[in-house]
């Protein structure tokens, strides 16, 4: 009887006079079993080793290697003669494969030979962590998921639950839930040895913050202290119950307190927190040691606290060190000559008045203060000046921005090397460039010039393109794809590009380990490089089956359509990595993780795993807001028809309910309700439809009620049917089937109070929409284009009870003049024409109100306010032969428009606060055929000709998009006449016995207006 330790497992494995036993888990030790082996063979009888063998079986008969796998990595083979070293091969080739926690050869003497027996102990590998029970937040079951340390695909072993366990302990314990019992339940999937684990957690109730005591010098009083935690409720001081992210929070509150005492090195440590079970309430001890007071402050220039925390590390970083102090030196240094003093000189020293107080003086000589005033570029053949400078944080002086331009020694030592790197990446390996200023350009003491002179030298040129080691790929084919081409220039960026892909495209055939390298052979006297890559490609993987896990409520065949992965394709990260991205697209998964079984082996196929965790499949978001402008509202005075400026909170509701049916579509229940609108809408979302990418289909009924034309407050009853399809990143089409029922009440205007006009209206439409969005930027557009194109059809046949064709088309344009300078511009074009024509109304009366085109305000005609451009009342009796009415002056809306908006779009103060001045074009016509570019209104009942209005705008950055303000000036309003009164006088002018005088009055569209809004304006 002998034995040996294995070092990886722990235990003890025998050799026993019935047979051999042979097993390893640790290479280095293979020659110490052979040793053993060959011992025991030699116990044996000589006559063992060598003798044939008879069969060879595998205990258990399934194994986890494919057939041909399992083969390739056995050695023994019957009929062939028994040799130790074959055994220890066959078990180091099968631990090579990483599917084996443990393997033992068993060989027994049988007459005719010999019987080798594999015995053999798969490995587990981690597959999908679910946590159960009532994990919600603090922590969030992901949190959980992380802390347990347990990787997709890797190796499980006995004491990893144990270690798990322990983890997600302490991560409950931080979050104050010391109450909590877990429950882990393991579930072998041993077809793909995947062990799934569920951690059940009863996370108990949640404990309160209690009593804290604060130890070392904190100088400050124990109620400030733990004022500044928020662990207590104001006022009442109840304590609040105990999160890790609430318990960061304080002490971070804590040194925020001591930052605003100028003690920038205070330190904080929270030791031991202890929980009491009696209360459920945990006990803290802060140690705190204050330090001294550190105030810094700056002599010989006038320098705000503001800006001294803004350029001196140290109150970022709270701490006090030669590094930081010199960094805000050199930060003072570079502000002030981005103010105008080029020649500053910024030096530090530290006071130490009192031993609690430490000061930091920053010494500023800033010398004359100059304006840069002119940059030259000189030497440059190969690139434009135009190009040269749009790479420039250099920049002259502006009338408004930049009074003094924009210079200090970084900034050019950041242009030189810019200018630098750009020749390089086109072949000038030996370009220099050099600065000079001139503090007396052409002799104005204090004007700046700088000159930046280029040597350009010689462009090098690749004479050759070598490849070595390339088999997996025709090298023609790559070469036409990679940037070094031979007789171009040479440069390390493009070899940079070529080296990204390359090794992406081995990657996405299944090469994970392939390697890259290059050199380079110059012909100094030509300028010629003779450039080779050189490509170990390694072992080509390939997949074995892709594995899901995790799926609960989701129908898995809509995961299925978007595993475009199969076994014997190469194993791509790339491409699994696109199936993960397809698959969150599906919006039903908070998490999906990625990764690969037994990654560390490339002797077989792999599995590739996808774990998911299905998000919520219900969300509500309630939000409040308000209007406050010169908008919509009808009222019964009639004296101001342009509106009044009035106050209209809003508060909105969505409910939706996400993977309906396990189908990946949602349902939603959006509300909004104002003093200008309320609106409920059911929609029902189905993302791409039959599988097709891009292509969503849904279904929305709406009910809403407006009053945003002051004319009338129109009611809308209709049901949807949308399917939009992008058929290129920025192309995409919507196809849309309307039925909607529409009726326009409390209508001010007397005359239209005629039965064709009050009656709710049945329209069927058929639209179109054509989208192509090149834009940059969507919310703040500096380049690039943008058109939208709207076609609808209104048509008997779908049960319409009138009938028109409805045209839109808007286009965008987004021209940059310099740096910073953006021609913007926009055209609005619309028409609607009706046909069949019932014979009681007009072309013009024929469409409904609230059908019509309205425009005029912030977002279309800013020489307008909302809603109020194009043609109004103005009194001349309606189509069913109604009395002659006395002028109101209210919109009307009308059948065509156009507007065209022009912006010329410069920064003003900063690089936050923008400038625009604009040129406002347009209106709203009564038809097609009265369109006209007149800019004299001929009349005051008049109102097809163009208004022009002009004006300044300011735009501040934000996270949310740049926020507005907009002054506009129309240059030709036009007039009207109104009716001074209520409705109920207008009702009784020309009535028989009435003493009521009725008199219009001549108005006219205010000239100047204001806007204030968030975004731009197109």
């Amino acid at each position: 009887m002998s034995s040996i330790k294995k070092c990886a497992l722990g235990k003890k494995e025998t050799l026993t006079n019935s047979g051999y036993l042979l097993s390893t888990v640790c290479f280095f030790e293979r020659a110490l079993i052979l040793a053993v082996l060959s011992l025991s063979v030699l116990g044996q009888g000589a006559s063992v080793e060598g003798l044939p063998v008879r069969v060879v079986r595998y205990d258990p008969p399934e194994q986890p290697l494919l057939p041909e796998d399992l083969k390739a990595a056995t050695t023994l083979t019957p009929g062939q003669p028994f040799h130790a070293k074959d055994a220890a091969d066959t078990i180091d080739r099968l631990f090579a494969t990483g599917r084996y926690e443990d393997v033992q050869v068993d060989v027994e003497r049988v007459e005719g030979g010999l019987d080798v027996r594999v015995v053999t102990t798969v490995q587990w590998f981690v597959g999908h962590i679910n946590i159960g029970g009532d994990v919600r937040t603090s922590p969030t079951p992901n949190e959980v998921v992380d802390a347990t340390r347990l990787r997709l695909g890797e190796a499980f072993h006995d004491g990893d639950i144990q270690n798990a366990e322990e983890a997600v302990r302490r991560l409950l314990e931080r979050n104050g839930l010391y109450e909590a019992h877990i429950v882990t339940e393991i579930h072998d999937r041993a077809d793909i040895q995947q062990r799934d684990i569920d951690f059940n957690i009863d996370t108990g109730l949640r404990a309160h913050y209690g009593d804290t005591l604060i130890t070392g010098d904190p100088k400050l009083s124990e109620t400030s202290i733990l004022r500044a935690t928020g662990w207590w409720w104001p006022i009442v001081h109840y304590s609040r119950k105990v999160t890790q992210e609430r318990t960061s929070t304080g002490l971070g509150g804590i040194l925020r307190k001591y930052q605003d005492e100028e003690r920038l090195m205070a330190n904080v440590s929270n030791r031991g927190p202890s929980y009491s079970a009696e209360d459920r309430r945990i006990s803290s001890v802060l140690d705190i040691n204050a330090g001294p007071r550190v105030q810094v402050r700056a002599t010989g220039a006038k320098v705000s606290q503001r800006t001294l925390k803004r350029y001196v590390p140290v109150f970022t970083d709270l701490a006090v060190n030669p590094d930081l102090l010199n960094a805000g030196s050199l930060n003072l240094r570079d502000y002030f000559q981005s103010k105008g003093y080029f020649e500053t000189k910024v030096a530090f020293e530290e006071l130490t008045p009192d031993p609690d107080l430490r000061v930091i003086e920053y010494s500023v000589d800033l010398g004359p203060r100059y304006k840069l005033v002119h940059i030259e570029i000189v030497g440059n053949k190969f690139f434009s000046t135009a190009d040269i400078r749009e790479r420039m944080f250099l920049q002259e002086s502006g009338f408004l921005r930049l009074r003094y331009g924009r210079y200090s020694e970084v900034f050019v030592e950041r242009d030189s090397e810019s200018i630098t790197n750009l020749y390089k990446t086109s072949g000038f390996r030996d370009v220099s460039v050099t600065a000079q200023v001139d503090t007396s350009y052409q002799g104005h003491k204090d004007d700046v010039a700088v000159t930046l002179t280029i040597d350009e030298g010689p462009m090098w040129l690749v004479s050759e393109l070598r490849f070595s080691g390339v088999e997996g790929f025709n090298v023609d084919e790559l070469k036409e794809q990679l940037s070094s081409q031979e007789q171009q220039p040479f440069s390390d960026t493009s070899i940079a590009l070529d080296r990204n892909l390359i090794l992406t495209r081995y990657q996405s055939e299944g090469y994970s380990d392939a390697r890259f390298q290059w050199n380079a052979i110059a012909n100094e006297e030509q300028h010629l490089v003779t450039l080779t890559y050189e490509i170990y490609e390694g072992e080509r993987q390939t997949v074995r089956e892709v594995v899901l896990s995790g799926i609960r409520t989701t129908d898995l065949k809509l995961v299925q359509k978007q595993i475009t992965m199969a076994p014997g394709d190469p194993l791509s990260l790339i491409k699994m990595a696109d199936i993960q991205r397809r698959l969150y697209q599906l919006g039903v998964f908070s998490q999906i993780r990625l990764a690969v079984q037994n990654p560390t082996t490339v002797q077989e196929p792999k599995r590739v795993l996808y774990d998911f965790h299905e998000g919520s499949r219900y969300s509500i978001a309630i939000g409040f807001g308000a209007e406050f402008a010169r908008i919509g509202g009808t009222t019964n005075n009639l004296a101001q028809p342009e509106g009044s400026a009035g106050f209209s909170p809003r508060v909105s509701m969505d409910l939706s309910r996400y993977n309906f049916l396990g189908r990946g579509h949602a349902i939603s229940l959006r509300g909004r309700v104002s003093r200008l609108e309320q609106i409920a809408s059911l929609n029902y979302l189905a993302p791409r439809f039959r599988g097709v990418d891009n292509r969503n289909v849904s279904l929305t009924g709406t009910y809403q009620v407006s009053r945003d034309v002051r004319t009338f407050s129109s009611r809308k009853q209709e049901i949807a049917v949308q399917v939009s399809q992008q058929l290129s990143k920025p192309t995409s089409i919507l196809v849309r089937f309307a039925y909607r029922r529409v009726a326009a009440n409390n209508i001010i205007i007397p005359r239209l109070l005629i039965p064709q006009l009050l009656q709710p209206i049945r329209i069927g439409i058929l639209t179109g929409t054509y989208v192509q969005d090149r834009r940059d930027d969507a919310a703040n557009a500096t380049r690039g284009i943008y058109t939208t194109l709207d076609f609808g059809l209104a048509s008997s046949i779908f049960g319409s009870q009138r009938t028109f064709v409805r045209g839109l088309l808007r286009n965008s344009t987004y021209h940059p003049i310099t740096r910073n300078v953006i021609l913007a511009r926009e055209t609005s074009a619309g028409v609607i024409v009706p046909f069949r024509i019932p014979a009681d109304l007009s072309e013009f009366n024929v469409i409904p109100l609230p059908e019509r085109f309205f425009g005029g305000g912030s977002a279309s005609h800013r020489g307008f306010p909302e809603n109020q451009a194009g043609p109004r009342d103005t009194g001349q009796g309606g189509d069913s032969g109604a009395v002659i009415a006395q002028a109101t002056g209210f919109p009307l809306g009308g059948s065509a428009l156009f507007f065209n908006k022009v912006e010329l779009r410069f920064p003003f103060i900063g690089d936050n606060i923008g400038g625009v001045v604009f040129h406002d074009m347009g209106n709203v016509f009564a038809t097609a055929s009265r369109v006209s570019f007149r800019v004299q209104q001929r009349g005051p009942t008049d109102f097809d000709y163009m208004v022009h209005a002009v004006g300044y705008g300011i735009r501040y950055k934000t996270p949310v998009g740049p926020i507005r303000v907009d002054l506009a000036y129309s240059l030709n309003p036009p007039r009207y006449q109104g009716f001074i009164g209520t409705q109920q006088e207008l009702l009784q002018c020309g009535q028989v016995g009435t003493p009521q005088a009725c008199k219009t009055v001549d108005q006219r569209i205010n000239h100047l207006q204001f806007f204030f809004s968030i975004g731009q304006t197109f």
